[in-house]
């Protein structure tokens, strides 16, 4: 089983101004986090790839489409989650077909779904699919949905499920399953928690703003690992001194803004309702680029 770890970014999707994928700059994103950021793999169709927006068959292009721009050069994760299940299979059984190294899932999400409701969701994607192992993209506060230390146990019954892109601030919960089952991988999925999450003996963790600024969050592993707490902190924070221009402004099109100051790397759009960003906001972020970003 590959184990795809080190830090891989959660990939934006481009998008021109009538809405469509927009291949040429999406191609260029993706040489971008390889050749740029050096990320370690690519998840592909998560939230930051606005994947809830698109439609299966715009999510399966996406899917060739990286797969044929990375060949193997990276891990790749196929986000394949859907609140329509038999899409979350269609996708599944796609990227099973490309050779993703893995294939995730968020909890059926909206709906107050019980446990056995997202156990049976797993475990009907799983029982579609082959051979390809499978992460649980476990992010409550959004997905609406919680899962027990012992849930998790009940999860990774079946040997396939490799284990959990990990987006929750409750680091309790996190220490008992690195705890519990330390055979399993987990994927730190908060960038403004991530000395918090490598503390606890994460060694990865995938991320939308590792799309500009992949080398921080190596530097903050690195630092972890050789025990250098307090630099680790200096490097979390500059992090996080981006992260709150991100957020102010707008994520997503803040991110893809960021990304057209790169040389060779285009200018994506996002999908409506999402807005642009204005005049003001783009001084803001070229202002925060230079200060932080502008030597990677």
């Amino acid at each position: 089983m590959k184990n795809c770890k080190g830090i891989l970014s959660a990939l934006m999707t481009p998008f021109d101004k009538n809405g469509k994928i927009d291949e040429t700059v999406l191609r260029s994103y993706i040489r971008h986090n390889i050749d740029t950021m050096k990320v370690d793999g690519l998840y592909v169709g998560g939230s930051t790839g606005e994947a809830l927006l698109t439609s299966t068959k715009e999510r399966i292009d996406i899917l060739e489409i990286v797969k044929d721009e990375v060949k193997d050069k990276v891990s790749l994760i196929a986000h394949v989650g859907s609140l329509n299940i038999d899409e979350a299979i269609t996708i599944a059984q796609k990227a099973e077909e490309l050779n993703y190294d893995m294939i995730s899932s968020v909890t059926p999400y909206y709906y107050p779904f019980a446990f056995e409701n997202v156990k049976i969701y797993y475990e009907t994607i799983l029982k579609e699919t082959s051979k390809t192992p499978f992460v649980i993209y476990f992010i409550p506060f959004l997905a609406n949905s919680k899962i027990s230390l012992d849930q998790f146990g009940e999860l990774f019954e079946n040997e396939r499920v490799a284990g959990i892109k990990y987006t929750s601030s409750d680091l309790y919960l996190l220490e008992r399953v690195v705890k519990n089952y330390p055979n399993k991988q987990l994927w730190a999925g908060f960038d403004e928690l991530l000395i918090a999450y490598a503390s606890y003996g994460l060694d990865s963790g995938i991320g939308s703003t590792y799309n500009i600024q992949a080398p921080f969050a190596k530097k903050i592993l690195t630092h972890v690992k050789n025990k250098e707490l307090d630099k680790a902190l200096e490097v979390q924070q500059k992090m996080n001194d981006v992260i709150d221009v991100l957020l102010k402004v707008g994520i997503y099109p803040a991110l893809k803004e960021c990304l057209s100051y790169y040389d060779n790397v285009g200018y994506g759009y996002c999908k409506k309702p999402f807005s642009t960003i204005t005049e003001s906001d783009k001084k803001v972020l070229r202002e925060m680029f230079d200060k932080y970003l502008s030597d990677f």
